[in-house]
């Protein structure tokens, strides 16, 4: 056998044997990653949610949650006074949540009134969007089982579609931000495709 085809055949061999020794790593790599991440979540109860009116005057229930994910952010201070990171930090998570259907924020803040709240949600470009809601946040803790809030902090639980409480985490953290947004993708129902949807629909004709 000549030098280059010897070359060809390591060269073949490195393909055939070295692509899926890769392809298996990176996929088992991403797995690990995965289920690391949700052994993360637990379960904390089910949400403590009573009906409850918003501020813009939406009437919410824990009946209205169910088969949903929302994320409850508290505000202790009120959003007025809130850290500008915090604040940046929930406009991320509204831009990249913002196109889905099946999640809502619930945001509790202390305000002098609904009129200053609605004022300052519109200059910072949170009002309106479909998937934000604020409310007054009279016993948001019960709601949610958080604990007393460390100064600063913005309190932040993430809901399943079951209406449990399956995490807590701090907004202001960018390090906690970015694992409530994989959190948040993981337990989000899978969305139907154009051509899954049209599918469907041929079926039911």
């Amino acid at each position: 056998m000549s030098s280059k085809s010897i070359l060809q055949f390591i060269f073949l061999l490195a393909i055939f044997g070295g692509v899926p020794v890769v392809s298996w790593y990176y996929l088992q790599t991403g797995l690990d990653y995965r289920l690391k991440a949700l052994a993360e979540l637990s379960n904390l109860g089910n949400v403590q949610m009573d009906s409850r009116v918003s501020f813009d005057d939406k009437i919410l229930s824990a009946t209205d949650i169910k088969g949903n994910v929302h994320v409850g952010i508290w505000f202790p201070e009120g959003l007025e006074k809130a850290e500008a990171n915090s604040l940046i930090h929930l406009d991320e998570l509204h831009e990249q949540f913002k196109t889905r259907s099946d999640i809502s924020f619930f945001i509790y803040t202390k305000t002098e009134s609904k009129d200053s709240l609605m004022s300052f949600v519109k200059k910072n470009k949170f009002f309106p969007s479909p998937i934000f809601y604020f409310f007054p946040d009279t016993g948001v803790q019960r709601i949610y089982y958080f604990m007393k809030p460390e100064l600063s902090s913005v309190a932040v639980a993430l809901v399943d579609t079951s209406g449990s409480v399956r995490k807590h985490y701090n907004l202001v953290s960018g390090k906690e931000l970015t694992r409530l947004t994989e959190h948040m993708a993981m337990i989000l129902p899978i969305e139907s495709t154009r051509d899954e949807l049209i599918f469907k629909r041929d079926k039911e004709k």
